[in-house]
């Protein structure tokens, strides 16, 4: 007979219905889309089952991209174009110049932000070689943080790190500079105001510390956690990322003239 009071369990596994690797995932997670681990495939997490027997196996969903339709071609004979035709064709060269004059005017400060972006301040990293992308997946580079003048700035993209949050989810970072919020005791500290991030787009997060607070040592690891329990595992693609387990990101800091002699 049918129990109602079953409750979907809090976590579950199902397999990639491409490789047939299997992920571990909360429940919460169900219906959304989500990157296979192994094969970087996009797939839908399936329903959250009703029982934790190991025995019961789902499968997740492949997204599939619809193609796109092509417009049909018009085999006619082509019309001679009016006068009034060619005006917008010549209101849009004009814009099309101003747009193009405006930007060799402000180059400077495009193509300086453009060296300043996200997750793109060290080329090195002390924890191996670089590793190597899978085809269609982006190109190795450092991930989390930036150094801007006399300041670290954390920086956590869910996108870049392929999940997805609500928009009301509160974001911390958690290192060995700060005792990784109390989780080596067991549980984490609520009161982490000082090292929760905040949301400056949709999806962009940030938190600013001042560079002086890393000075103790010349590397401390890192890594993302959502709402005090879902730690954001690392990418394969991030150069600063740990050997061994547990994976974690590397934050290198520079050394400079400002810093205390040891």
């Amino acid at each position: 007979m049918w129990n109602a009071y079953l409750t979907p369990v809090s976590e579950f596994k199902f397999v990639c219905p491409v490789c047939g690797q299997h992920i571990k995932c909360e429940s919460w997670r169900s219906n959304t889309v989500m990157e296979c681990p192994t094969c970087f495939q996009k797939i839908t997490v399936p329903q959250a089952p009703e029982t934790d027997d190991p025995k019961f196996i789902i499968t997740g969903t492949k997204v599939i991209r619809r193609p796109r339709s092509t417009a049909p071609v018009d085999s006619g004979a082509a019309t001679p174009p009016t006068k009034n035709s060619l005006l917008p064709g010549i209101a849009l060269g004009i814009l099309l110049c101003a747009v193009v004059a405006v930007a060799f005017a402000f180059r400077g400060m495009i193509f300086k932000s453009a060296r300043t972006g996200t997750n793109t301040v060290n080329n090195t990293s002390a924890s191996g070689p670089s590793p190597v992308p899978a085809p269609g997946q982006p190109a190795a580079t450092v991930f989390g943080y930036r150094v801007d003048s006399n300041e670290v700035v954390f920086v956590f993209e869910p996108a870049a790190f392929g999940v997805q949050i609500a928009t009301n989810a509160r974001v911390h970072v958690a290192g060995d500079f700060n005792q990784w919020l109390g989780a080596n005791a067991g549980t984490l500290r609520n009161a982490a105001a000082g090292w929760q991030m905040r949301r400056v787009a949709d999806d962009r997060y940030e938190l600013h510390r001042q560079l002086a607070d890393f000075y103790g040592q010349p590397q401390w690891q890192f890594k993302f956690v959502v709402n005090l329990n879902q730690w954001i595992d690392v990418p394969n693609t991030a150069l600063n990322r740990t050997t061994g387990q547990p994976v974690n990101l590397t934050l290198d800091i520079p050394a400079l003239s400002g810093a205390p002699a040891k």
